[in-house]
């Protein structure tokens, strides 16, 4: 029974060996299995990126607070006219259509004339009837004062006499106001052009009807050789616009041309209800290109600051808020630095604070980056590679 037991004893003793041998040998592998993961992954962990930028300096320069004018193309004024029939009648012939030009005095239209015709005749024939009663009365005043002195007449009858007289020189004078006015109405049939233009605009055909009255215009010419642009500028920019100053226009209409004018009046009365004043700027049109109601625009530069701090426009980069802010770089670090904005161009903007002269700050590259990130810094696109150091040959 002893010697049972025992055996028992070294079984169990030998199985918990057993056990803590491979108990062991599990931990030793899981912790080099561990050290080996962690290894892997520091290993394949990646380094902090670093974004290619281009940079610029701050520099000191002129810029200008630009004022942006808008309008459309108006005719200078006295040269550009509505023609209107001035008498009622059918239009039987319109000899113009747009963009014909024409001369000063050139028929345009003729309204059908044969009522007025007949209307002249009638008041030439008035005229003479009486033209006729006035040589007869002429003839009785005489008789009856010849007879008065003979004392054959009564002095009745010669003032009788000389009152016809009177009345019929009235009559012959009213008659020949009533052929004036026929007369001039005949002309008015005829419809011709008071300046040297263009023809705008047609606004009827040939065999239509017209009232005579200003109401339907028939044509609308307008001398283009010069044209102004008639531009609403508040009121505090009034005075920064004086007459003469050179203006360069622009149109969407015509990309890629501009147009010299100058300001040749600026209106004294300000609208209250926009606080702004009328400014006309007359541009040479010679060759046409500028048309009646084409839309302009101008950036006229009304203030300037001479040394101002300038980067380009490009340089200037928006947070969440959309305050502005550049990226000031030092080395291979970018931070990011708020400004205050000033005057701004299409090309540059002026900073009034968060940089000084000679800082130099990113300029493409820069969207997406927090308040500090490595930056690589590439060279400007179209920029010249740097010269070369010459060496000395001697």
């Amino acid at each position: 029974m002893r010697s049972r037991q025992t055996i028992s004893s070294r079984q169990n003793k030998a199985a918990l060996a057993a056990y803590l041998t491979a108990g062991f040998l599990a931990c030793t592998l899981f912790v080099g299995c561990s050290k080996k993961a962690s290894d892997d992954e520091s290993a394949a962990k990646p380094e902090a990126t670093t974004t290619q930028v281009t940079v610029t300096p701050v520099s000191v320069g002129s810029i200008s607070r630009l004022l942006q004018l808008t309008g459309s193309v108006a005719a200078v004024p006295n040269r550009d006219v509505k023609l209107s029939a001035l008498v009622a009648g059918r239009i039987e012939n319109l000899s113009v259509a747009e963009g014909d030009n024409v001369t000063a005095g050139q028929l345009i239209a003729k309204i059908d004339d044969h009522s007025y015709r007949d209307q002249v005749a009638q008041a030439q024939a008035g005229v003479a009837h009486e033209q006729a009663d006035v040589e007869n009365a002429k003839l009785n005043l005489a008789r009856n004062e010849d007879l008065v002195q003979r004392g054959i007449s009564a002095r009745k009858d010669l003032e009788d006499a000389r009152t016809e007289s009177s009345v019929n020189e009235a009559a012959l004078k009213q008659a020949q106001a009533a052929l004036s006015t026929a007369q001039l109405q005949l002309s008015r049939t005829e419809i011709r052009s008071p300046i040297s233009g263009t023809v705008v605009k047609r606004f009827v055909s040939g065999g239509e009807q017209v009232d005579g009255t200003g109401a339907a215009p028939l044509v609308e010419i307008a001398a283009l050789s010069e044209v102004e642009l008639n531009a609403n500028v508040p009121a505090a920019d009034l005075n920064r616009m004086p007459v003469g100053e050179a203006v360069q226009l622009t149109s969407t209409a015509l990309p890629g041309r501009t147009y010299n004018g100058h300001v040749i009046a600026v209106s004294p009365a300000v609208d209250p209800a926009t606080n702004s004043g009328l400014v006309r700027i007359r541009i040479p049109n010679a060759a046409g290109e500028l048309r009646l109601g084409m839309f302009l625009g101008a950036q006229v530069p009304v203030e300037t600051h001479p040394k101002a701090l300038t980067v380009p426009a490009q340089a200037i980069y928006r947070d969440q808020d959309g305050n502005a802010r550049v990226f000031l770089v030092t080395g291979d670090t970018a931070t990011s630095t708020p400004v205050t904005l000033g005057f701004e161009t299409p090309e540059k903007v002026e900073l009034l604070s968060g940089v000084k002269a000679g800082d130099t700050v990113i300029l493409t590259g820069g969207y997406g980056l927090g308040d500090k990130a490595k930056v690589s810094v590439q060279a400007a696109p179209n920029s010249a590679p740097p010269a070369a150091d010459k060496k000395d040959d001697k």
